[in-house]
């Protein structure tokens, strides 16, 4: 599912996954919601979530978010980070 190793991939509940789950289309919630589920009890999933939030090129569900839902996360960081003249 990864194309480049991190020390935490190896230890992803994912790795050994459909990797159909993490990639379906935006329509497809019962494979999202399996996919979100997967995510929830996953050791790594901090780590997860902190690549995708780094990388706005990832696609599919990472560390329990939707690229939707990390697109929010960003926006809501740069407006707080606005607000108290904090560098995004």
């Amino acid at each position: 599912m990864f194309e480049t190793a991190a020390p935490w991939h190896e230890r992803a509940r994912c790795r050994d996954a459909d990797p159909d789950l993490f990639f379906a289309l935006a329509g497809q919630r019962a494979a999202i919601a399996a996919a979100k589920q997967i995510c929830a009890a996953c050791p790594v999933r901090a780590a997860c979530l902190d690549q995708a939030l780094a990388d706005e090129s990832l696609e599919g569900v990472w560390g329990g978010t939707t690229e939707r839902e990390r697109m929010a996360v960003r926006v809501r960081a740069r407006i707080a980070a606005r607000r108290y003249d904090v560098p995004a």
